[in-house]
């Protein structure tokens, strides 16, 4: 699978959020394609700042480090996430992203005293897992209030904004997986699979399968 096939299939799971509904697949795959193509030529991000797309590959390597397979820094999950990002989310959606990103940045001076880069793996950590933690207060509190409990007061437009870390993690696996690497090392890969059966039992420690 190719990086034109792996992007395509990464918006087509992120389709409830795409800015282009009225777009084919085989335009959509284009536009994407273009992005990518721009992103290769000039070595630059295409929604990303320089700083905004090393800190993604710094957050996305702390969900899926390097074990006994590449992670998603050496899978360049950042560069798959500025393009989709750029081509398949709403402009509300990018700025819950790029804001997180600069809430990122604020808690890791504001509890270290340094940038998130300058942070040791142990420190990367507890502040992935405050964001996590962030992330699921913001989910509950969002539920709550369209329940209509009256404790919880979030103005109508927030209610069903994603937060910035469920984006983020979504994004790392889904770009982590439909890479080459996740797709053939993290995953047992057959490029030309043979009949198709349903329902096959997985051997102890076997690889899931890449779809």
């Amino acid at each position: 699978m190719n990086r034109r096939d792996a992007l395509l299939r990464v918006a087509t799971m992120v389709g409830a959020t795409m800015t282009l509904p009225a777009l084919g697949s085989s335009a959509l795959a284009e536009t994407l394609e273009a992005s990518a193509a721009q992103r290769l030529a000039t070595g630059k991000p295409v929604l990303f700042t320089a700083d905004q797309d090393a800190l993604v590959a710094d957050l996305a390597d702390v969900i899926i480090p390097t074990t006994s397979t590449p992670g998603a820094k050496a899978a360049k999950v950042n560069e798959i996430i500025d393009v989709v990002l750029k081509d398949c989310y709403k402009p509300a959606d990018q700025k819950v992203f790029i804001d997180g990103l600069t809430m990122t940045q604020k808690m890791s001076q504001d509890s270290y005293g340094k940038a998130f880069s300058q942070l040791d793996n142990n420190q990367k950590i507890e502040l992935v897992k405050k964001l996590e933690a962030d992330a699921k207060q913001q989910k509950s509190a969002a539920a709550r209030a369209v329940a209509g409990q009256q404790d919880v007061q979030i103005a109508a437009e927030k209610r069903n904004v994603t937060p910035f870390f469920a984006m983020l993690k979504d994004l790392t696996l889904m770009g982590y997986f439909t890479s080459e690497i996740g797709a053939t090392q993290a995953l047992e890969y057959v490029a030309i699979p043979g009949r198709y059966d349903g329902c096959v039992p997985l051997k102890p420690g076997q690889k899931a399968w890449a779809i």
